[in-house]
């Protein structure tokens, strides 16, 4: 569909942000088809960059709803647009460098209809990457979210893979465009008594590849923009001791990341393999949330991609 899109609203809408394309964008759409089209799912890409790359979306998947926007925005801000002119009651969101399996929608529906829950979501799953590189990305991004998931209630969702009642996030949109949901809207859904669920089988798989070298810049903006949008929910004692523990912090995170893995036994001989170009990553990450915390985001929100 382009921009003058059915009035018919259906039960369910999907929102995918997309700022690299292709062929990330490319092949999350094609692994969503079938399962959307089937359902009658809306599906709404909110691009941003070239117009001549919102018009091949268009082209190539005539069944989705695209939104340009040519000025640079914020992943979270095109999710928010994505929000706004969405019309199903549920609005799932997964990450352009995201496939979901075949059953994702009908997993996410089902999740629903358990109970009075605000939101639920799953596990990110590997590709099984060629390259070390990309078993960095993947364990510093969705090391929290490896899996197997625990199956229940719990105090936090990524939002890489996510559905949410279209009236939580309604009830805070102009917040949504602020920062990275996780820091800026779950805590104020947690205040609130908003229920969250995790669901094992809800599962997407992370794909690569990433150039190591433009991951680590990409952390770098993330953690600024991340620990920024933290610091206004955060006590000023806790965000002094992170700021003058910052120098031991990688090895924390190291040794965290390494009890999950182990834990789950999800690909632990990668993660040893990995460790030389984890170091590096973690101290990047670290130094992107000490800027954070300390100056506050700056553009980096606007650099995430």
């Amino acid at each position: 569909m382009t921009e003058e899109k059915s009035a018919e609203a259906g039960q369910l809408s999907v929102v995918v942000a997309t700022k690299v394309g292709s062929p990330f964008i490319d092949d999350c759409l094609a692994s969503l088809e079938a399962e959307a089209r089937a359902l009658g799912a809306e599906v709404l890409v909110v691009a941003c960059g070239r117009e001549a790359e919102a018009d091949r979306i268009r082209q190539l998947f005539p069944w989705v709803y695209v939104v340009h926007r040519s000025e640079r925005t914020s992943v979270p801000e095109l999710r928010r647009i994505g929000v706004e002119r969405s019309s199903g009651q549920i609005v799932a969101v997964v990450e352009e460098h995201c496939v979901v399996d075949g059953n994702w929608l009908r997993t996410a529906l089902a999740a629903h209809g358990r109970g009075d829950f605000g939101a639920v979501g799953g596990p990110i799953g590997d590709r099984n990457y060629r390259r070390l590189s990309d078993w960095v990305v993947y364990f510093c991004e969705y090391n929290n979210q490896l899996p197997p998931a625990t199956a229940g209630e719990v105090a936090e969702l990524g939002t890489a893979n996510i559905a949410y009642r279209r009236q939580v996030l309604l009830d805070h949109l102009p917040l949504l465009g602020r920062g990275y949901w996780e820091a800026s809207l779950h805590p104020i859904l947690r205040a609130e008594g908003v229920r969250l669920l995790s669901v094992p089988e809800m599962i997407v798989y992370h794909r690569g590849p990433f150039e190591f070298s433009y991951y680590l810049q990409q952390r770098y903006w993330f953690s600024r923009a991340y620990a920024a949008a933290r610091s206004k929910t955060m006590p000023l004692a806790r965000r002094l001791v992170y700021l003058s523990t910052a120098p031991i912090l990688p090895i924390f995170l190291l040794l965290r990341m390494g009890r999950r893995i182990w834990q789950k036994r999800h690909r632990p001989e990668k993660f040893v393999q990995a460790l030389p170009l984890l170091v590096p990553a973690l101290c990047v990450l670290v130094a992107g949330e000490w800027v954070g915390f300390l100056a506050g985001a700056g553009d980096a929100l606007s650099k995430v991609e």
